[in-house]
């Protein structure tokens, strides 16, 4: 019985410094388990780095929102993911426990992408991407303290809710106030140019789109090596971005 108080006083004194619940669990399940007499040396050597890779570094919603951003951002700015918020900011704290204190509070949060200029790495801006998870009530509070550190540093910090598709105009309208460049609105198609006589009855037999099944629309390159050349482009672009060579 005295022992248990004594773990439920260290389990205060960890949650004081700004450890989590689970984080100071941990650690008292670890020093109960060296009273116990596990993990002593007769393991292998391979049992003390039980780890793997984990394949799915980020999300596929947010990978699916990175692909767009580069399409916004091009080479001029430096797209970082997962980035702790320990290695972001510091305090200006000068006693050591209280300046421990506050960074323990951000050493286990990270924020899901940082832009940051490519010459300098200044961050210039971070991004949280927002699923379903973020209407908890934990995940709120989690967030509202997130925006506080960024508020505080002086960093902007966006919340952009997740979506199956994003429409890159919309998403460089709310990055330029924060990036310092000039960012092109990401489109290589134009408007499809009226057609010949000769042409109306090949358009007419327009293909289906080989990924929703969607008629396919006629389309000219606006720019790069295949600029002037038309093309069948899915008429659900950007959505379906599927698109068939045209023999024209």
């Amino acid at each position: 019985m005295a022992s248990d108080q004594k773990f439920k006083l260290l389990r205060r004194l960890l949650r004081a410094i700004g450890l989590s619940e689970k984080s100071a669990d941990e650690i008292v399940n670890t020093i109960v388990n060296m009273l116990a007499g596990e993990g002593k040396s007769d393991k292998k050597d391979t049992d003390e780095f039980p780890y793997f890779l984990n394949k799915n570094f980020i999300t596929p919603a947010e990978l699916n929102f990175l692909s767009v951003l580069r399409q916004v951002v091009g080479n001029q700015i430096v797209i970082c993911t997962k980035v702790s918020l320990g290695d972001l900011f510091t305090t200006k704290k000068g006693d050591y426990s209280q300046y421990t204190t506050y960074m323990n509070k951000i050493r286990r949060k990270h924020v899901d992408f940082l832009l940051c200029d490519s010459a300098t790495m200044r961050p210039l801006v971070g991004i949280e991407l927002d699923d379903k998870s973020h209407e908890r009530e934990d995940r709120k509070e989690r967030d509202k303290f997130v925006d506080g550190v960024f508020k505080a540093s002086g960093l902007p910090l966006l919340h952009i809710p997740v979506k199956r598709s994003y429409i890159p105009s919309e998403l460089t309208d709310q990055l330029a106030p924060y990036l310092n460049i000039v960012i092109p609105t990401p489109t290589s198609i134009s408007e499809p140019k009226p057609i010949s006589t000769q042409q109306i009855a090949k358009v007419a037999e327009s293909p289906k789109c080989p990924k929703c099944g969607s008629e396919m629309v006629l389309r000219t390159a606006k720019s790069g090596a295949n600029a002037g050349n038309q093309f069948w482009g899915c008429a659900n672009f950007p959505t379906c971005r599927a698109m068939s060579p045209y023999a024209g």
